[in-house]
């Protein structure tokens, strides 16, 4: 019972840990790693040729298309995103080890997310159209990329058109921070704005990770403590037989100690893989959109430990005084 307790414990502080680092890597990827500009002006639906170029100009910025699409294959449909590069080097799409991914002009690259609700794989063909629009359009998948909160296509401005849709820029990406207002342009966000809107959403996610933790917490000295009892109870006249042939306080401290720490250990070992488990099933769970895959940090891997043996051994002092003040009469007396 002992180890199943740690097995708890350990599994809710890997989880709680796995969350941590997920988040902090999904904002690290998608803010630093994939997308390198400083401002984003969104542009307005009626908004002529002339004026986007105009802007674009003077903000030295790139120009973007995004798209909501519907994409269907053999086996499922599912709603995603589309976005159109336009020569631009501000956006880099990337793998899930945050290595740049390679789109040529001519070639169409399906998130890896997307591609595993969907069943295909390099060299499948799927079948699309914008959200809007009934003009289906039936692409070959030549690459596969990773985005933590963003799945569906990638292409150029060159391929969009060989596919006889319009390439209909709706942002522009610049280095620079912008300020001031453009004609044909509705809004500019800076990546200090979206990053804040994103740590505003994950407010409730943070609160999870210290319910996990302080529940993990609580649940290892609640379980250890109440089966230490019992453990303590039924060696109780092995413990004065001990006492009586003259071994120390101190030395039964240490058996007490030592058969502790090898069931914690066991626990412990046991309870990564169940947390692992668990982590997987929560990324899972958080939606179509979101693509993080369970991992744990060094750091918090090492905290984990940290946290299940030093509450394993504090509970295991509190019995200290119970040896100490162990009445060896009574306890050696028969239990009739």
């Amino acid at each position: 019972m002992t180890i199943v307790g740690v097995i708890g414990c350990s599994a809710l502080l890997v989880c709680a840990f796995g969350m941590y680092d997920g988040m902090n890597d999904l904002k690290e990827w998608e803010y630093n790693q994939i997308n390198h500009y400083d401002s984003k002006l969104v542009i307005e639906e009626n908004a002529t040729d002339s004026q986007i170029d105009d802007v674009a100009s003077d903000v030295n910025g790139d120009k973007l298309m995004e798209s909501a699409i519907e994409i269907e294959s053999d086996s499922a449909k599912k709603s995603g995103s589309l976005l159109v590069l336009n020569d631009a080097n501000l956006v880099t799409p990337t793998d899930y080890d945050w290595n740049k991914v390679d789109i040529k002009d001519d070639e169409v690259s399906i998130s890896q997310k997307m591609a595993d609700m969907l069943g295909v794989g390099v060299g499948d063909k799927v079948k699309w159209h914008i959200m809007g629009s009934d003009k289906w359009v039936n692409t070959t998948v030549d690459r596969i990329h990773a985005d933590p909160i963003s799945q569906g296509f990638i292409m150029s401005a060159d391929k969009l058109e060989d596919l006889d849709l319009n390439y209909t820029p709706t942002s522009i990406v610049t280095e620079k921070h912008v300020n001031e207002s453009y004609d044909g342009v509705k809004a500019a966000n800076s990546m200090s704005d979206m990053t804040g809107s994103w740590d505003e959403l994950t407010e409730s996610m943070w609160l999870l990770i210290y319910i996990l933790i302080f529940f993990a917490s609580l649940l290892a000295v609640i379980v250890l403590y109440n089966l230490g009892l019992l453990s303590f109870t039924e060696i109780e006249r092995e413990i004065a037989t001990l006492k009586v042939l003259g071994f120390k306080t101190s030395a039964l401290r240490k058996l007490l100690l030592t058969q502790n720490l090898w069931f914690t250990a066991i626990g412990f070992v046991l309870g990564l893989p169940v947390g692992y488990v668990i982590l997987a099933i929560m990324w899972q769970s958080s939606g179509d959109s979101f693509y993080i895959l369970p991992s744990i940090s060094l750091t918090n891997f090492l905290l984990t430990a940290v946290i299940t043996f030093a509450l394993s051994i504090m509970v295991n002092l509190m019995f200290s005084r119970k040896i100490k003040k162990l009445d060896m009469v009574e306890s050696l007396k028969s239990g009739e």
